[in-house]
């Protein structure tokens, strides 16, 4: 089985399902080049539901999880006035590529970006406003973890933001063979209580991609808001 992408980028002609499935997971290379390129084309919409639910304010302090080429970036900085982002992407490729690709912002101290994993942010505790994390939750090896450590560096008044597949719209790819993490609401529901926050609202979105990746180009995902008041 092959995707075929409507993409610029010959490192991904006919690529092989196993070799992208995987390249998702830990994008390195010229292969993770493109799939980061794939990923911002096909989320694009996703993304901007996803962030129009964070009910961003002015001056707020954004962390991304899973930030990927940070090609979005510059879009959601103007959505308001004075934000401040951070990506951490557990792939040295992406973090390297978000910092090119965002050499302006990163000049005037708007952005950073750090090679890190959720479990262990390296950033101290009521850093942030608002976190978000767009399709990279089935990544994280313990889901408790992660929703610990956002809780942590997350200020009382703080949000988080989770845009995740939906189990029957994952059924429509390979993804478990390559260690892809599906949750129902109920998993999230209770681990987001037992990491601290204390409301959670979890809504349906459905994104239908313009861009032609097969088997299916029409995807349900949960967007899991949780607060800490």
């Amino acid at each position: 089985m092959t995707f075929k992408v409507d993409i610029p980028r010959d490192a991904l002609v006919d690529v092989d399902t196993d070799t992208l499935l995987s390249q998702l997971a830990f994008p390195s290379g010229d292969i993770g080049l493109a799939v980061g390129e794939l990923m911002e084309r096909v989320n694009a919409a996703l993304i901007h539901a996803a962030f129009g639910k964070l009910d961003l304010r002015v001056d707020d302090r954004i962390v991304e999880i899973g930030s990927g080429n940070g090609g979005h970036i510059g879009t959601v900085l103007s959505r308001v006035p004075g934000l401040t982002f951070v990506g951490l992407d557990i792939s040295p490729t992406m973090t390297a590529e978000a910092r090119e690709r965002n050499a302006l912002l990163l000049a005037r101290g708007r952005v950073a970006f750090t090679t890190a994993d959720v479990a262990r942010i390296p950033y101290a505790s009521a850093t942030f406003d608002k976190a978000i994390a767009i399709n990279s939750v089935y990544f994280w090896r313990d889901l408790h973890a992660g929703l610990r450590e956002l809780r942590r560096v997350l200020r009382d008044d703080g949000q988080l933001l989770i845009a995740t597949m939906t189990p029957e719209t994952s059924l429509a790819m390979p993804f478990s063979r390559h260690g892809f993490r599906i949750h129902g609401p109920t998993t999230f529901r209770e681990a987001c209580f037992e990491a601290g926050f204390n409301h959670v609202q979890i809504d349906r979105h459905v994104d239908r991609t313009t861009v032609a990746v097969t088997p299916a180009s029409e995807r349900t995902f949960f967007l899991v808001r949780a607060t800490c008041m």
